[in-house]
């Protein structure tokens, strides 16, 4: 494993692991929340789709630099977050197994990919993009996401050994979540 490569998996991994990384985390918990453990394949495939959207994103922007207005962008974030938590409070808690999550997934990835772009950007040398940095974040990213979820599982089993339901807890932090979105808006 090169050198480059390492610094941008590390680099991935803190992009979502970052306390100041507030739209990453509350996107991550509000869409995981009420998906059962067994369901892997589920939040997997909604785990994968971010981060190979958010990734894509950051590629695309990397070759054909599209002019996107930061503040549109910010915005547009900040509605991936209204929408995922929203839907969780609206749902009161409950899993829709046939709901596909990461199709929903997938597309505000290519949203928080390109509001992330201009960050990232900073960190890679006029003319230096290449393939094995852009996998090494990716892999980081990944890594990153599933830190989060492994904490919020140990949180839930820890919340349900106390008696409350993954229903409960579902909405509790989905509520928690748009909050904390709707009071980043303001």
């Amino acid at each position: 494993m090169s050198d480059a490569f390492s610094l941008y998996l590390e680099l991935g991994f803190y992009h979502i692991v970052d306390l100041h990384a507030w739209d990453h985390l509350l996107f991550i918990v509000a869409l995981m929340a009420p998906i059962p453990f067994k369901s892997w394949k589920s939040w997997l495939a909604a785990l994968s789709a971010f981060t190979l959207t958010h990734t894509l994103a950051m590629a695309i922007q990397a070759l054909a630099d599209i002019p996107l207005d930061k503040n549109w962008v910010e915005w547009a974030v900040l509605a991936t977050l209204w929408i995922t938590a929203g839907r969780l409070v609206w749902l009161k808690g409950v899993h829709q197994p046939r709901a596909k999550l990461w199709i929903l997934a997938g597309v505000f990835g290519l949203i928080h990919g390109a509001a992330f772009w201009s960050d990232f950007a900073v960190m890679v040398p006029e003319g230096a993009f290449t393939w094995e940095l852009w996998l090494g974040f990716t892999a980081g990213v990944e890594g990153g996401q599933l830190a989060v979820v492994a904490a919020l599982f140990l949180l839930r089993a820890i919340l349900e050994q106390l008696g409350w339901s993954l229903r409960d807890i579902a909405l509790v932090l989905g509520a928690m979540s748009l909050g904390v979105a709707l009071h980043l808006a303001f």
